[in-house]
């Protein structure tokens, strides 16, 4: 018998490591609402597939621009 289990999802932004307060909901929903309290979320698209799973998770990796320095 083949037993499947449910990742739960997270996002890496930068090393850190944020659990995604929505399990249940689309991954366009999830950041959504992350992206109200953390606006890195809306400077970058995630894809379904780019998600990787490690251990018991699925994390998905932010790809923000470098930071600008003043100079």
């Amino acid at each position: 018998m083949l037993l499947s289990k449910k990742l739960n999802r997270a996002f890496d932004i930068r090393g850190t490591i944020i659990d995604c307060p929505m399990p249940d909901a689309t991954l366009d929903e999830s950041i959504r609402s992350l992206s109200k309290s953390n606006p890195l979320f809306r400077q970058t698209t995630i894809y379904e597939e780019e998600g990787q799973v490690v251990g018991d998770r699925l994390i998905y990796k932010l790809h923000l621009p470098p930071p600008k320095a003043k100079g």
